[in-house]
């Protein structure tokens, strides 16, 4: 689809899976997908490294607008990628065209302290998707 195209203009409505749904760039693709006419299915698993009341108030902000123009388009589910059954689970139901992933444990200190925490998440996870 070309830059400016609407979805509403023939093109089919694509199933877009975007990781790390409740960050800063999760949500406002989320949001912009939405408005482009796409179902959109947001996963992020809403640890505490960045405050999970941003989080929510991100995720509130896409349900409202999913509510009045996108209705049925949008689905939400706290899931890490770390959890391969259900992360299977969900792409077996969803079956989405595309992925965008953008869910990564931060912190480049933190790292340092919990290389683990980012091997599962950053490694595993990928590995998963």
């Amino acid at each position: 689809m070309s830059e400016g195209t609407s979805m509403s203009e023939g093109t089919a409505m694509r199933t877009v899976l975007v990781t790390g749904a409740a960050g800063f760039i999760g949500a406002d693709l989320c949001l912009r997908l939405l408005e482009r006419g796409e179902r959109v299915i947001g996963i992020d698993n809403l640890n505490s490294y960045y405050d999970p009341a941003l989080k929510r108030a991100r995720l509130a902000r896409i349900d409202a607008v999913a509510a009045t123009a996108s209705a049925g388009r949008w689905r939400f589910e706290p899931l890490a990628l770390e959890e391969g059954g259900a992360l299977m689970d969900l792409f077996a139901a969803e079956r989405p065209e595309v992925v965008v992933n953008l869910a990564a444990q931060a912190g480049v200190r933190y790292s340092l302290e919990n290389p683990a925490a980012y091997i599962q998440s950053n490694l595993v996870g990928f590995g998963n998707i």
